[in-house]
């Protein structure tokens, strides 16, 4: 783990109240006909988020609406990178006008005794990315994107130990439901940052942080055991100062985790 921070905050400015109904009523006019806008769920000069329903099916929907360029090519790329892991179903996306419109999962905020669950379920993005990479990589194993947090011993480690993560991990993104877990919000993700990010991350919002920083290695052994790779390819203390830098964050900030070059 670089001596530097690999983590920035981001403070989004909340949208006064004639800008949201003028957003809204903008993106209502562009969904008009295929979804029903209902009830804004979310609102910043980054995008707005409202529940909603298609009108063919009647399924219930969630419909973002970017006004960041980068934030949406970012949400896109990553229903693209986890595709085939826990995410949300994509059902309609308009690059025009920077619109998405999800699956809306009812389900429960995770709890501590989730925590292997969700550790599983997050070895699985991670899992699932990778291979897409992979695919789209034309097969090849070179070393692109290595995890910082890789044990010096380990030399050239095989193509799935490299680092990823989603980013964001609140609970509020995480719930759980009858089928297991779905994890939403994706536009955080990074192909640089260490898979432990999420997993310290998680540990440090579902449960006691202090409890979870005490079995720190049973959660490694955990995730290790659910990807299939032996705990001493990572590095206990890297994963400790990484652990260091999440506490380090300050609850209730919107952020993004920025790559090293």
């Amino acid at each position: 783990m670089s001596a530097h921070s690999v983590f920035a905050h981001v403070h989004l400015e909340s949208l006064d109240e004639v800008q949201v109904q003028v957003r809204r009523q903008v993106l209502g006019e562009l969904l008009a006909g295929r979804y029903q806008l209902l009830l804004v769920l979310g609102q910043s000069s980054k995008s707005l988020v409202c529940s909603g329903r298609c009108m063919s099916s009647g399924e219930p929907v969630v419909i973002k609406r970017y006004f960041d360029e980068a934030a949406y090519a970012a949400e896109v790329s990553g229903y693209l990178l986890f595709r085939t892991g826990p995410i949300v179903r994509l059902l309609h996306q308009d690059a025009r006008h920077q619109v998405l419109v999800l699956e809306q999962v009812q389900g429960r905020l995770p709890r501590a005794q989730d925590l292997p669950e969700v550790i599983a379920a997050y070895a699985a993005m991670h899992a699932a990315a990778l291979r897409n990479v992979q695919i789209a990589m034309g097969q090849r194993s070179s070393a692109e994107f290595p995890d910082p947090c890789l044990s010096s011993r380990c030399h050239f480690p095989p193509f799935d130990l490299q680092g990823i993560s989603v980013g964001d991990c609140k609970p509020e993104h995480l719930p759980i439901t009858g089928q297991g877990v779905r994890i939403l919000d994706l536009e955080t993700h990074s192909l640089q940052r260490s898979v432990w990010f999420d997993i310290l991350s998680l540990g440090c919002c579902v449960g006691e942080a202090a409890d979870f920083s005490r079995n720190l290695e049973k959660w490694v052994a955990h995730y290790c055991a659910c990807r299939g790779i032996p705990a001493h390819y990572y590095d206990q203390q890297k994963i400790r100062a990484c652990l260091q830098r999440v506490q380090a964050l300050k609850p209730g900030l919107v952020y993004c985790e920025e790559a090293m070059p």
